[in-house]
């Protein structure tokens, strides 16, 4: 069954009303409704935190694609009967609606991660920053290396 244009979820518009207008990046390439809502989410999260460079709008915009094909793919997914395609001659298979849905999350979960989008994500991106700064200083200073020599 091919994914159709999505309707627009009242969910989705309640947070983007709720959220500040967007600075000036725009999506790389056309988004449909769901998906421009879930771009100017992310964007104002990052804008917000101040974790945002323009560069980033290729990344944001990929996964507010990602995000959208996974919101009209998983309001497909009702239960058991669209999970698994069940052929004439009895045998049976994940089926594509499932398969699509669950490439999609994986494809979210990435690309969120390289924003920084769950707690888990931004303690490792904030640890690593952290730590390069220690790095940085403590090979300005002396230390009990440095009298060795």
């Amino acid at each position: 069954m091919a994914v159709q244009e999505m309707e627009s979820d009242k969910s989705l518009s309640d947070i983007k009303d709720s959220l500040v207008p967007k600075n000036s990046l725009v999506p790389i390439f056309r988004l449909d409704e769901d998906g421009e809502r879930m771009f100017d989410i992310v964007v104002q999260y990052l804008s917000d935190r101040g974790l945002i460079e323009s560069v980033d709008v290729i990344t944001i915009t990929m996964l507010a694609k990602s995000l959208a094909l996974y919101v009209a793919v998983a309001r497909q997914v009702h239960g058991h009967e669209d999970v698994i395609q069940v052929y004439p001659n009895g045998t049976s298979n994940v089926s594509g609606l499932f398969t699509a849905l669950s490439k999609t999350q994986d494809q979210v979960l990435k690309l969120s991660a390289k924003l920084g989008l769950s707690p888990m994500d931004r303690a490792r991106i904030f640890g690593a920053a952290a730590n390069a700064t220690k790095a940085k200083d403590k090979s300005a200073e002396g230390d009990e290396i440095d009298d060795l020599t």
